[in-house]
C-alpha cells in the first residue's frame, strides 16, 4: 500500500457523531496542511471531488445543468469502484432534495431533456411529481420527514435531518482497502459535515 495513504491517515483524529460534539477535531487550515502528504494527482482528484460533492461548496450561482455535467464528467470511469458508489449516492440524495425544493417552489416538472439532476432516479421523480415522495420513500426513508420539514418552513430541522442521513451513510461505509484514497475521501466527506454542522452552532 502507498506509505502516503498510511502517513496520512495516521495522521488524522477521529471524527465523533458531529450532532454530539460541537467543534471539528482538526481545522479546515490544518487539514489542508495533512492533505500535502498526497502526491498531486490524489490532491487534484480531492479537490475536483470537493467542489462537487462538499455540502456546502458550490456557488449560489451555479446552475443545476452546471452541477450536473461537472458531476458526469468527474464520475465517467471513476476508479476505485467503492467511491464511486459514494459519489453516485451522494448525487442521488442531491437529485431528491432538489426535486423536493423545486416542487416547494411551485415549479413543474422537469421536461425530459432537462439536466437537472444527477443518477439513479431522475427519470422516476419526472413521471411521479405529483406524488408526495415520488415514490421513492421505500429507497429513501427519510423522504417523507424532510418534505414534512419543508412545508412547515423548518430549515434548521430540515438542514440537521440531511446532515444526519449522509453522516449516517459515510459512517456505515468501509473501504475496500484500509489505507487508500477511498479511505483517504470517506474521511474528507465526515470531516466535511462535522465542519458544517458545527459552523450552524458556533
Amino acid at each position: 500500500m502507498p506509505r502516503q495513504y498510511v502517513d496520512l491517515l495516521s495522521s488524522l483524529p477521529y471524527l465523533a457523531n458531529p450532532f454530539v460534539h460541537r467543534r471539528p477535531p482538526i481545522s479546515a487550515v490544518q487539514l489542508e496542511k495533512r492533505l500535502t502528504m498526497l502526491d498531486f494527482q490524489d490532491r487534484n482528484t480531492v479537490r475536483s471531488l470537493a467542489r462537487i460533492f462538499y455540502w456546502g461548496r458550490l456557488e449560489l450561482h451555479d446552475s443545476d445543468e452546471a452541477i450536473v455535467r461537472d458531476a458526469q464528467r468527474v464520475t465517467q470511469n471513476f476508479e476505485p469502484e467503492d467511491m464511486r458508489e459514494w459519489l453516485f449516492w451522494r448525487m442521488d440524495f442531491r437529485t431528491v432534495v432538489a426535486a423536493l425544493r423545486r416542487r416547494h417552489a411551485g415549479h413543474d416538472a422537469p421536461a425530459a431533456n432537462t439536466l437537472w439532476g444527477f443518477g439513479h432516479y431522475v427519470h422516476q421523480i419526472e413521471r411521479n411529481w405529483g406524488h408526495p415522495s415520488f415514490h421513492l420513500e421505500s429507497r429513501f426513508p427519510w423522504l417523507t420527514e424532510a418534505r414534512n420539514l419543508l412545508e412547515a418552513d423548518d430549515c434548521y430541522g430540515l438542514e440537521r435531518l440531511l446532515l444526519s442521513t449522509v453522516w449516517n451513510y459515510y459512517s456505515r461505509q468501509v473501504p475496500d482497502v484500509a489505507f487508500s484514497l477511498s479511505a483517504v475521501w470517506l474521511y474528507l466527506s465526515q470531516w466535511d459535515l462535522v465542519e458544517r454542522w458545527c459552523s450552524y452552532n458556533a
